[in-house]
């Protein structure tokens, strides 16, 4: 059954002039003294082993869990300038074939989870083939992670509007409390901190791309009743767009 199109109101997320503008050179600055955090705090753990009380192996097993996560920040920076930060090269792409690479790279997961993924038959869309997959994965990703208590179903779809294709992503899973539709797409936003790791950026990054298709993505979901996220793409060729 394909879902009711409601699109968010105007102004409900983050807006990308509100981001963080980051360079590949400060992005090393940043990663070197992170890295370096991450080595000396080993090191110590490994050398003073037998001369620490308890009280200092606490104190120096919260830093090294502190350097660990500005590690998986880093890598989730580098991620989105590596997808989002790169500018499209639009062509005619089947949509089938760009959700079957999606799922390929996802192989060992769906069936370490149990996970079943169905789909309608998908248009031809018009953008860039990698970017779009890496979204649909990290979709998908994203709904085997946050699964309910059974194993996730998930189901991907397409709805035809004058002027754009809206894709749609639904799945049975845990959901998402209503009051953070928006919040989610923000970078390093992470509503579950404890339960799961990650760095934060994958549905900003997801955001980003689709905005640079000159649509945008959004969620509907309540806690307990899975989520359907949408993705808005044009039909048809924008000014100043490269095509490959």
């Amino acid at each position: 059954m394909q879902p009711r199109i409601q699109r968010p109101a105007p102004g409900s997320s983050p807006r990308d002039e509100d981001c963080v503008q980051l360079t590949s050179d400060s992005l090393h600055d940043l990663a070197s003294p992170i890295n370096q955090l991450c080595s000396i705090s080993d090191l110590m753990l490994k050398r003073c082993q037998g001369a620490l009380d308890d009280e200092s192996k606490t104190l120096l097993g919260y830093l090294q869990d502190a350097a660990n996560r500005l590690q998986n920040l880093m890598s989730g920076l580098r991620s989105y300038m590596q997808v989002a930060g790169s500018a499209p090269v639009f062509r005619r792409s089947d949509g089938n074939a760009l959700l079957a690479g999606a799922v390929a790279m996802l192989q060992h997961t769906i069936e370490q989870n149990g996970a079943r993924i169905t789909q309608d038959r998908l248009p031809e869309l018009w953008c860039d083939p990698s970017q779009i997959t890496y979204v649909l994965a990290g979709l998908i990703e994203n709904a085997i992670k946050f699964r309910g208590e059974g194993p996730p179903e998930i189901h991907v779809g397409a709805v035809s509007q004058k002027k754009s294709w809206v894709l749609f992503v639904r799945d049975n899973g845990m959901g998402i409390d209503s009051r953070y539709a928006s919040r989610i797409f923000g970078a390093f936003s992470r509503i579950q901190k404890d339960e799961y790791p990650g760095a934060g950026v994958g549905l900003t990054i997801a955001k980003g791309v689709i905005e640079r298709h000159g649509g945008q993505i959004w969620v509907e979901s309540e806690l307990g009743q899975g989520a359907t996220f949408f993705l808005e793409l044009p039909k048809a060729k924008r000014d100043n767009q490269a095509v490959a």
